[in-house]
């Protein structure tokens, strides 16, 4: 966003971050085996792209490398230690004020990049509080952690989880992983790039556009699954027998086979998850927990002894407490406007917030593509309604509640076509209606708001 306002004529704009340094959750998330599941070529930005990477998915530190080089043309406008601690519309002038620990700023229009998987979830076992080691979540791992002869519990089998256990797996005495519902896995396919890869890439521009449009279609193509459930049911059944030819202890075969719709939950990708449950420095647990002790975690079955716990539990996103910071023309928090229903209009607008836009918000986020795609389509619209604004002279605009309304009636439409409904997951409400991922294909979200005209779904 920060590097498309650059792009406009006098139009001034700061940025405002809570970190020392660029990079968000590829900063802050630094756990063992932390990698992107999405292929690097189509994570970096489409004006931007690297093609220096060195392998199909790229950790973490390479990630976070790669936004420190982007982000230096941005500098003169970067403010780092400077978190919002709130952000309130003023009527009478028109304006946000935003309170940042640094101090007071006040802004005609607010864009909040928050993103919205950025509070941990710490799970409610009783007696975590007892647990005299250390207790870590995969969102705030220690930079220097030694787990070597250590006997490790993981809490969790999602997507940090499948990272971290096969990067940790051959340091620690034992590693026991404790798992609520076995997750659906398929092979992730990495790949490292040869230098001869590397020397087409400089030589042949035209290749690689040809290759980052194959990996787009590629990606898009898995999108029918997720629309048409007969194919889904196709991958799950390829996917089954591809575990029972690489797990061949029948009990743990049991344990791992997902008892949930293939979809409805994240599907995760891994090349080495399987081959690390079947390692002797390895538990699976399935039983759940009961109670922790000093020294223990319980369950039904068994006591099992532990010096470090790692709660792999994700993060809040139904009840993020990042929402309460924004208070719209009403005094009405974020968080108290969603407090019936979750929702964005195209994920980046609600009633009675003025000049505000969400970035990656509701119905934005996406199951099989490249969530880079969906940003820079939003980056495009907020470029097209400032325009707009601009050349009216808007100084207040905002959706109008009936484009807000037949937006939500058309998500709750489409959505039960889709495998998310058919389990609990962070995707859904406490009613059960997806409130995260855009329920179709990412090529018609940017298709449609090209096509949006803002006369027809603003007001001031």
């Amino acid at each position: 966003m920060g590097l498309a306002l650059k792009k406009e004529p006098r139009t001034r704009f700061l940025i405002l971050e809570q970190s020392d340094r660029p990079g968000g959750t590829w900063q802050v998330n630094r756990y063992p085996g932390c990698a992107c599941d999405v292929p690097s070529h189509l994570y970096s930005l489409s004006q931007g792209p690297n093609w220096n990477w060195s392998q199909r998915y790229a950790q973490a530190p390479e990630i976070a490398a790669y936004l420190e080089q982007s982000s230096l043309p941005l500098q003169p406008h970067l403010r780092y230690g400077h978190e919002v601690k709130q952000a309130h519309w003023d009527p009478s002038g028109l304006y946000w004020n935003i309170q940042c620990s640094q101090g007071l700023f006040l802004a005609r229009v607010l864009i909040a990049a928050t993103g919205p998987l950025t509070v941990p979830h710490m799970p409610d076992l009783p007696g975590l509080a007892d647990f005299s080691g250390p207790v870590i979540h995969s969102a705030r791992w220690p930079r220097h952690l030694d787990l070597r002869g250590q006997r490790v519990g993981l809490i969790g089998t999602g997507a940090s989880a499948i990272q971290i256990a096969p990067a940790i797996a051959s340091q620690v005495a034992h590693l026991h992983i404790f798992q609520r519902t076995a997750p659906w896995i398929v092979p992730r396919g990495d790949q490292h790039y040869t230098l001869e890869w590397h020397h087409r890439w400089q030589r042949y521009p035209w290749l690689r556009r040809l290759y980052r449009y194959s990996l787009y279609w590629s990606l898009e193509s898995h999108a029918l699954a997720f629309m048409h459930r007969k194919l889904m049911r196709q991958v799950e059944r390829r996917t089954l027998r591809l575990m029972a030819q690489q797990i061949k202890n029948p009990a743990l075969l049991q344990q791992v086979t997902p008892t949930t719709p293939m979809g409805c939950k994240r599907i995760l990708l891994s090349d080495d998850w399987w081959s690390t449950l079947q390692s002797t420095q390895v538990s699976l647990h399935t039983d759940p927990i009961t109670s922790i002790t000093a020294q223990q975690v319980h369950t039904a079955s068994q006591s099992i002894p532990l010096t470090v716990i790692a709660l792999a539990t994700g993060y809040r996103y139904q009840d993020n407490p990042v929402s309460q910071r924004f208070i719209g023309s009403e005094g009405r928090s974020l968080a108290d406007y969603w407090a019936t229903q979750r929702g964005a209009f195209w994920g980046m607008m609600m009633p009675h917030f003025p000049n505000f836009f969400l970035m990656t918000g509701p119905f934005s986020g996406l199951g099989h593509n490249s969530i880079v795609f969906m940003i820079e389509s939003q980056v495009s619209w907020i470029r097209y309604v400032l325009s707009w604004a601009n050349k009216r002279q808007r100084t207040r605009f905002q959706v109008t509640e009936k484009a807000y309304a037949d937006f939500m009636h058309e998500m709750h439409r489409r959505s039960p076509d889709t495998p998310w409904l058919g389990c609990h997951s962070w995707y859904l409400d406490e009613q059960g209606h997806n409130t995260a991922l855009w329920p179709g294909y990412s090529w018609e979200y940017r298709w449609r708001l090209m096509r949006l005209n803002a006369e027809e779904c603003l007001d001031g």
